[in-house]
Order: structure tokens, then sequence, then C-alpha cells
């Protein structure tokens, strides 16, 4: 029953609008960092752009940012978007992706650059956050995201249920794949082991995991999964380990 829900989610995030930024810049309020693609909204049943949209974390907390154009561009105010930045400790070279949930609100989720997802506050803020409580998402999803840490004891650990990594595919990345050294430290097996790697609707591949010394690697099966997904240079893929071996694999093509 897990294992199917995440598919549903899965398959059901597919035809939501998505952008990311990665929080590499001297000045994290800058326009480009505060800038919204258009195709964002002009992809989705939101054809117009609102006064203000609500950004919403894992863990249920969220805040409100007023938009304006600049240029004919759609900008997040600089008021809204720095305090957002501010009460999640962010500008450390953090990868974030935006989801368009519908009804104005916006999903963020959160990776540190160690690739590892953040699914509660890495500090307790010293100031209430008044939006905490809007539910601009359905209860559903919300509780989705917090039920990635637990998974019945008979098919996963707590910590693997969690577990979750995203990276940007290089030409290299699609004979060999490389996983980020300390996830691989904190949630891989210490041995070769052969995982099975869904696609959103389900189809396996047997991919096998190798780690060593000097890198940690998805090698034989992972050429035909690369050729199966139509993965790019470029794409962002996202790895979650639903069971100890077996993984959902989520892909952002570039492309699109």
């Amino acid at each position: 029953m897990a294992r199917n829900r995440a598919f549903g989610r899965l398959q059901e995030d597919r035809k939501k609008t998505r952008f990311f930024k990665i929080l590499a810049d001297e000045d994290l309020s800058s326009e480009s960092m505060r800038l919204i693609p258009h195709e964002f909204w002009t992809r989705s049943e939101c054809k117009n752009l609102p006064p203000k949209v609500t950004l919403k974390v894992a863990w249920g907390s969220s805040w409100t940012v007023n938009l304006s154009r600049f240029m004919g561009f759609c900008l997040m105010e600089r008021n809204g978007w720095e305090k957002f930045l501010s009460d999640n400790h962010l500008g450390d070279n953090e990868f974030l992706t935006f989801t368009n949930e519908g009804n104005n609100c916006i999903t963020v989720d959160i990776f540190q650059k160690n690739c590892i997802e953040i699914l509660k506050p890495l500090k307790a803020s010293s100031s209430n956050n008044k939006n905490e409580e809007m539910s601009c998402v359905d209860s559903v999803i919300a509780e989705s995201k917090m039920k990635k840490k637990k998974v019945d004891s008979n098919e996963a650990s707590s910590s693997s249920s969690a577990a979750a990594f995203s990276l940007t595919i290089k030409k290299s990345h699609l004979t060999l794949l490389t996983i980020p050294a300390n996830f691989a430290k904190e949630q891989m097996p210490k041995g070769r082991t052969k995982f099975v790697i869904h696609d959103p609707k389900g189809k396996p591949w047997d991919v096998v995991y190798v780690p060593s010394n000097g890198s940690n690697l998805f090698s034989s099966g992972w050429r035909y999964l690369a050729k199966g997904y139509g993965l790019a240079v470029g794409d962002l893929c996202t790895f979650r380990i639903i069971k100890p071996k077996e993984i959902v694999l989520e892909v952002l093509h570039a492309s699109t």
C-alpha cells in the first residue's frame, strides 16, 4: 500500500508545473533570485498573475509573498522572499523546487548542498509565523510529505523511508551515476547491492549499486534505465528510497 500511494502521488505530481532555484547567488534578494518563470503560470490552471502566493514547506509552515511585475516578468516582492529565506536559515547553496498546487499556493521542497532533503525546520524560529496555520494545500498532500519519514517496520526503517537526494544530470551520468558521498555514507548499503528503481508509472529496472572508497555508483543496469527514462543533460532527478532495496525516481526534464 505504501508503494502504491507513492506511485499515485508521483503520477499526480507530473501534472503540476515546477521550476527550481539554486541559492548560490551572492545577492539572494536580486531580481533574478526572486523571478518566477512566466510559463509557471501559463501552463497551469492559473492563467493570470495572482496578487500574492503562499509558499509552503514540507513540515506545514507557510509564508505569504506579494507578487509584482518587473519589465514583463513576475517577481516575488523582496520583503516576503527575504522573510522566507531568513525563517528557514537559507543561503548556503541549497536547491529549491517550487510546485504549483493551485489556489495561489506553491509548495517548496528544500535540499541542502549535501543533496539531503530538509523535512523539518533546521532551527527553532524566534518568531511565530502568522501564516503557519494556513491550509492552502489539500491536507492529504501535506500529510503525505510528513509520512515519508514513516513506513511500516515490515517494509523499511524510518530513516530509509525519508531518504531522498536530487541531482542534475551531466553527460557522464548517462552511463554511470555517482551518488553524493554524504548520502551514500548515511543512507546506502555498505556492500554491493541490487536495487529495483521504479518510474512514476511503476515500471521497474534492476540497477546494481557499487560502493567504494573513491566513488559510490549505480553501474550495471543504469545505462538502460537512463535510456528508458529518456534522460538528457540538464534533467533534474530525485531519488526516494521507499524500501531498503527499492527506489522511486522522479525526473523533471530540462526540455519541458
